[in-house]
């Protein structure tokens, strides 16, 4: 098998491996939680579990040169999945009695593992300009003006630090501070799918084209 067949099939695995997931855990909470269907855009993990079943599916496709907007989207759904496993084992991990754990285990960092290694152990076919690393915040400012807007219509919130009776400077200092981390993650991560060892998964050699005799 090819270096790029073999590269297309583990990533179909991980994006199947995280849809899966997603399916069982979706019924679950569905079932015996207390979400609802319109419920559910308003958590951020399964938001950025499907970015990185999008980036997987979409880097697969195109096993050459991909488009920059596809190596923006791998380096930023790893962003989101690693961010959102850091907090909920830091955070909420304790509180939480998932129906199905391996699920849940894959959705809060499973996820994220998979992006992260495929994003430094290939890394991007396109050098990114440093410009686009707020690029990483644009998913989280859609999902913030949807429950915003949410929150104004009825009220309700996902998560208690988004709750309006903290104050809109406390809410703000908060986001700040998940920007701030989401940014530096990216950051990170875009420094190690440079520096990446070669023995890892050695970059193509550059084509030398002879210049033609005259």
């Amino acid at each position: 098998m090819s270096k790029d067949a073999t590269i297309r099939t583990l990533r179909l695995i991980g994006a199947s491996l995280i849809a899966s997931a997603l399916g069982f855990q979706a019924w679950a909470d569905l079932s015996f939680g207390t979400f609802t269907w319109g419920q559910l855009p308003g958590y951020f993990t399964p938001l950025a579990n499907v970015a990185g079943i999008v980036a997987l599916l979409a880097a697969a496709r195109v096993p050459g040169r991909e488009r920059r907007w596809v190596t923006l989207l791998r380096v930023n759904s790893a962003t989101y999945l690693v961010v959102v496993g850091a907090v909920y084992w830091a955070l909420l991990a304790p509180y939480t009695t998932p129906y199905f754990p391996w699920a849940n285990a894959i959705l809060h960092g499973g996820s994220g593992l998979i992006l992260a290694a495929d994003w430094v152990l290939i890394g991007g076919r396109r050098r990114l300009p440093l410009s686009t690393l707020w690029s990483v915040l644009s998913l989280p400012a859609i999902w913030v003006s949807y429950l915003f807007v949410r929150a104004f219509l009825d009220g309700w919130v996902p998560y208690p630090f988004l709750d309006p009776a903290r104050g809109a400077a406390a809410i703000v200092a908060t986001l700040g501070a998940i920007a701030a981390v989401g940014l530096a993650v990216s950051g990170v991560l875009r420094v190690l799918a440079v520096l990446r060892p070669a023995t890892f998964w050695p970059r193509p050699a550059p084509v030398r084209v002879a210049p033609p005799r005259r």
